[in-house]
């Protein structure tokens, strides 16, 4: 009786372990973005950078700001402010903000807003023209090798 005591609590806690889900990667790992403070993109509309929505670097305003998880951003209009909360993964910036190119290099470099690539859904931003011409140059390549070591280095799989 001992015995089949014992093997069916030996059971149920090797079930319980094995049917414990393991912790997910982070959807957003905030703590490694590049922020001034709490701010995003320093300052500048993510919105905007968007073909759709014009294609140009613009300054938000700070009486038009949004709240996403921890990270403020700020927008040039109220239509991208209500834009970036319908859809907010689309607009937020790629690695967090940091530079596109430093990150495929395997580094965190601070950005020049006024100096970005749209690859489809993803906004990549860059320190330098020169940094910015040679992610572009190797788009695919250079983007693949920022998304792993982005990931690596913070948890976050990349946006898509």
């Amino acid at each position: 009786m001992m015995k089949t005591l014992l093997t069916t609590l030996f059971f149920i806690t090797s079930l319980q372990a094995w049917a414990t889900p393991t912790p997910e990667q982070p959807d957003r790992n905030e703590a490694e973005y590049n922020l001034d403070g709490q701010l995003g993109l320093k300052g500048f509309d993510p919105v905007a950078y968007f073909a759709e929505h014009g294609g140009e670097a613009l300054q938000g305003n700070p009486n038009i700001s949004a709240e996403y998880g921890n990270v403020v951003y700020r927008f040039a209009s109220e239509d991208n402010r209500s834009t970036f909360l319908n859809n907010p993964t689309k607009y937020e910036p790629t690695y967090g903000g940091w530079c596109a190119w430093a990150m495929a290099n395997r580094s965190f470099v601070d950005i020049n807003p006024m100096l970005f690539t749209q690859n489809g859904n993803r906004m990549h931003f860059f320190i330098s023209a020169g940094a910015k011409a040679r992610f572009d140059n190797d788009l695919a390549r250079r983007e693949k090798d920022a998304d792993d070591y982005f990931e690596s280095q913070t948890g976050e799989k990349p946006r898509l």
